[in-house]
């Protein structure tokens, strides 16, 4: 649907004092009336603009990039530090009856640090190799 300023003809409106964009009051706090170079008569009918705001990141652990293809988790790197060493390569102490002693390399990630992104299962972007990301 057209607004009805948009098919008056532009003989039949007169200039503003000051053309631009204005900013007026009205009753309402949430609404606000926008004046383009050209005003019509008292009859024409007012579009206003409703803002609303957005309470942000409910969730904690939600994707900080919604847009992006790039992996939250691993920032498109594939690899995330082992959850088991923390990343130091080496078991912090006696594990599983003592079957992995501490000082040796992580039994986890085998000393290397860092291990396959669960999100992406390593590609580094959302939707990689045989994910189940459905969106």
């Amino acid at each position: 649907m057209v607004p009805a300023l948009c098919l008056t003809p532009p003989s039949s409106l007169k200039t503003t004092p000051s053309p631009g964009i204005g900013i007026e009051s009205h009753t309402n706090s949430k609404h606000i009336r926008v004046n383009n170079v050209f005003q019509g008569p008292p009859t024409t009918k007012h579009c206003f603009i409703i803002a609303k705001a957005t309470k942000g990141n409910q969730k904690g652990n939600q994707n900080t990039k919604p847009n992006s293809v790039i992996c939250a988790d691993c920032d498109g790197n594939g690899a995330v530090l082992c959850s088991q060493c923390k990343g130091s390569g080496v078991n912090s102490a006696d594990i599983f009856d003592g079957q992995f002693k501490a000082g040796d390399s992580c039994w986890l990630c085998g000393g290397r640090k860092d291990m396959l992104c669960g999100n992406c299962n390593g590609a580094g972007f959302v939707g990689g190799f045989l994910s189940t990301y459905d969106q």
